[in-house]
């Protein structure tokens, strides 16, 4: 018995170190939206087996046939959620067509197709990789067509950083 309880704090730390954080970043690759992660975050992924972009406030896209109707009205402008594999590596361009396939296994596939985003509309991002990766960043496109990377209370070191579509998001 007295061993069992020594062992329950080390196994307690060795099951809660399965999952990580990481903070995304948005920006400008030849004209166009993506995400990354930031360099910044204190963990790494490679690639992504969900994504979700939704408004925050009162903004609601327009849901188009076949879209999650339940996730547009709380503001959702992109979700697909793909099975484990690791086939969609960073950057994720907005509103691309994912390689992996929608899962996971034996789930119902519910998305929604990427919506028009509007300009000086705060938007937060979210991402899964495998089974224990979480990534999130905030952002807003700018009048210019930049895009401002906003900080978000549960991200570590986010910045205010702008990214110029003329400078490619490098």
């Amino acid at each position: 018995m007295a061993r069992l309880r020594l062992l329950l704090p080390l196994l307690a730390v060795t099951l809660g170190s399965c999952s990580y954080v990481y903070d995304l970043k948005a920006v400008v690759i030849g004209g166009r939206l993506a995400f990354v992660v930031d360099p910044k975050s204190r963990n790494d992924a490679s690639c992504l087996n969900a994504i979700d972009v939704i408004a925050s406030g009162e903004v609601k896209a327009k849901a188009a046939p076949g879209d999650d109707v339940s996730r547009v009205r709380y503001g959702t402008f992109w979700h697909e959620r793909l099975d484990y594999g690791c086939a969609d590596k960073f950057p994720i361009f907005y509103g691309q067509r994912f390689k992996g396939k929608r899962g996971p296994s034996g789930q119902a596939i519910k998305v929604v197709a990427a919506k028009p985003l509007r300009i000086g509309i705060v938007y937060e991002v979210s991402t899964t990789t495998g089974t224990g990766g979480y990534g999130g960043g905030a952002f807003k496109i700018m009048p210019d067509h930049t895009v401002s990377n906003l900080p978000r209370t549960s991200m570590v070191d986010s910045d205010d950083a702008v990214n110029s579509a003329i400078a490619n998001g490098s």
